[in-house]
């Protein structure tokens, strides 16, 4: 089943199913314990799942800035890019410049600058 999590204007996430307001890092936390979820705006229904979800991962890290690596963030901004790219409608100026020669998406190139990332 899927959890339904209500933002709204005030931009507090709403989480109907235990009756009361949650964090992002609550919402992570659901994540990471397995629970689907899906994050709509309150008044419009707009499915804003994705970003949330994002700025949740983001508000983990700026309090643990060491925890993602290098390498995963490339990956993930990588997959976002792809994605916005792929969906009817958008284009290029919609995710900003191409990588050059698209050094971004080689294989080879996946693992490089993970090391200032590791947390040592």
């Amino acid at each position: 089943m899927t959890r339904r999590i209500v933002k709204h204007a005030n931009r507090r996430l709403y989480d109907a199913q235990v009756g009361r307001s949650i964090t992002l890092l609550e919402l992570s936390d659901l994540v990471a314990q397995g629970e689907r979820v899906v994050v709509e705006l309150k008044g419009t229904g707009e499915d804003i799942t994705a970003i949330t979800l994002l700025a949740s991962v983001i508000e983990r890290m700026k309090r643990r800035p060491g925890a993602l690596r290098a390498q995963v963030a490339e990956r993930l901004a990588s997959a976002v890019r792809r994605a916005v790219l792929e969906r009817p409608g958008h284009s290029q100026d919609d995710v900003g410049e191409a990588p050059v020669s698209g050094e971004a998406s080689r294989p080879e190139r996946a693992g490089a600058g993970c090391e200032a990332g590791r947390e040592g």
